[in-house]
């Protein structure tokens, strides 16, 4: 079972930015992965967004996806109507979805949705692990 992490509630680009600070759900996000070796997955979305719902209903929780999204990844979920964005996380348009490591660097931003196993390319080529 995927486990997001709530507080307050395609493209393949590689965007630099600042660290992400003082934000939350983040702080939250890293502290529940302990001593494991995961990145956070933000994804921005809206309540009325169907490809966002595609991406969290459909493609998270497919049976190749979902061990995966596991086992290398924490998300989280801002809705961009009704929480507070980390600055430098513009996003242009929904979903969205950053990788961040622990540190708070972004390591790669996917704009859009896909299917699952090109998703599953996606996690695997952004984690470096199979």
């Amino acid at each position: 079972m995927i486990k997001f992490v709530f507080l307050v509630g395609m493209i393949v680009l590689s965007l630099g930015a600042a660290p992400i600070q003082n934000d939350d759900q983040f702080k939250a996000a890293v502290t529940s992965m302990g001593s494991d070796n995961k990145l956070v997955l933000m994804i921005y979305t809206t309540s009325d967004c169907p490809e966002c719902a595609y991406m969290k209903q459909k493609v998270f929780h497919d049976k190749a996806v979902e061990p995966y999204l596991n086992r290398n990844f924490v998300v989280i979920e801002k809705n961009v109507h009704t929480s507070q964005l980390p600055d430098g996380y513009d996003f242009f348009g929904i979903p969205t979805m950053f990788f961040i490591d622990k540190a708070g660097n972004k390591k790669e931003t996917i704009v859009g949705s896909k299917r699952p196993q090109p998703f599953l390319a996606d996690l695997r080529r952004i984690r470096g692990i199979k």
